[in-house]
């Protein structure tokens, strides 16, 4: 197994983080702006390499993507992409929850 550096962790969790952002944005007006807004600052803080070093990037990005899922309710864990197609709203649900879930590794690992 590969030992990824913090640079390395960062520049995959941008990536990740503007996917992310971009099917949020897609699905529009049925999720709270919050959403898509904290994840454009999550981006913001990874993206920035004068603002701070990549270990401190990611700590900070991670406590704000951790923001998205502490709300009592209406939070992030209840995002889901609207399909008329079952099958394929399942397909692409799964996908974004793999996104997420290596977003969420990325910053933490």
């Amino acid at each position: 197994m590969t030992l990824r550096t913090p640079e390395s962790r960062r520049r995959q969790a941008i990536t990740l983080v503007k996917q992310v952002a971009e099917i949020v944005h897609r699905e529009g007006r049925r999720y709270p702006a919050f959403f898509y807004l904290t994840l454009l600052e999550t981006r913001d803080i990874l993206a920035d390499p004068e603002e701070s070093d990549a270990e401190t990037a990611l700590a900070d990005a991670a406590e704000r993507f951790r923001r998205l899922y502490s709300a009592p309710r209406d939070n992030f864990s209840e995002f889901y992409i609207h399909h008329d197609d079952p099958q394929q709203r399942a397909a692409e649900n799964e996908k974004f929850n793999e996104l997420t879930k290596a977003l969420r590794s990325t910053l933490h690992d």
